[in-house]
């Protein structure tokens, strides 16, 4: 399967989504291609009582949202509240992840099972302003490509984007956010180099890249470089062919082709 087809025909149609359903349909389409069956993309706030800005989308079975609401499960659910201390995906069906969870907490997880939410993968969204959120795929074996869970992992943060520029009713064209030399930086950091390499390319400190990349991420009020980079794609302050990899061996590079080493920060 080519993945970075997969990831371009998505961001490319949810840039022109203009309801929520309409992103939910597109999204649902690409998690089935890739293998997965359901999906919640949400804001982390209070279901009972969401803002009005606040992004709530969902193909997950009707019974067992019903049921969720019912035993106000979204007051230990350990899927939403992992998502609040944690920026890194994880996987449901994870030891080490289940091992920290109380008897309830598995309890609810045996329940998702029995309405075919058999194992699930969740990002993480966090933003340092508006609604920070999650992003999960449901599920039913353990033949899902890695590279797979890499695409959902990448895909999640345009997805939300997306969700919260059509609640927000954002419209026109905004002003560039990043100066040239925060860009650079993050083209570099695309290609998997260090501060130390970067400023090498530069001809600056390593103390000066790293305040660049700092000041990015506070710009673009996001919490890490993964996402710094996804959502200046996301913006077009950066293009494709802008942060292609054009070195073989970077071994560590951001490679949106097969997206393998994407969950790196």
């Amino acid at each position: 399967m080519d993945y970075f087809r997969v990831s371009q025909d998505f961001i490319e149609k949810s840039k022109q989504a203009i309801e929520l359903s309409e992103l939910a349909e597109l999204f649902e389409e690409v998690i089935k291609e890739l293998g997965f069956t359901y999906f919640v993309c949400m804001s982390t706030v209070d279901p009972f009582n969401p803002p009005a800005h606040a992004v709530v989308m969902s193909n997950y079975p009707r019974e067992w949202a019903l049921y969720h609401a019912e035993q106000q499960y979204h007051k230990i659910d350990p899927v939403l509240q992992t998502c609040q201390s944690s920026i890194i995906p994880f996987r449901w069906s994870d030891e080490n992840w289940r091992a920290k969870l109380t008897s309830k907490q598995i309890q609810l997880l045996d329940e998702a099972s029995k309405f075919d939410l058999i194992d699930g993968y969740t990002v993480p969204l966090h933003y340092s302003e508006g609604f920070s959120g999650s992003c999960s795929v449901t599920f039913k074996n353990n033949v899902i490509e890695p590279e797979a869970f890499n695409t959902i992992h990448f895909i999640s943060f345009y997805l939300y984007d997306a969700a919260l520029k059509i609640k927000a009713n954002h419209h026109g064209k905004k002003e560039k956010l990043l100066t040239n030399r925060q860009l650079q930086c993050l083209e570099l950091i695309a290609q998997g180099k260090s501060d130390w390499a970067i400023s090498k390319v530069l001809g600056v400190s390593e103390s000066t890249v790293h305040y660049h990349v700092q000041q990015t991420l506070k710009r673009l009020k996001v919490a890490s470089r993964t996402q710094a980079l996804v959502h200046a794609l996301f913006l077009g302050e950066l293009k494709y062919n802008d942060v292609k990899v054009s070195t073989p061996d970077a071994e560590n590079a951001i490679n949106l082709q097969s997206t393998q080493d994407i969950i790196k920060n």
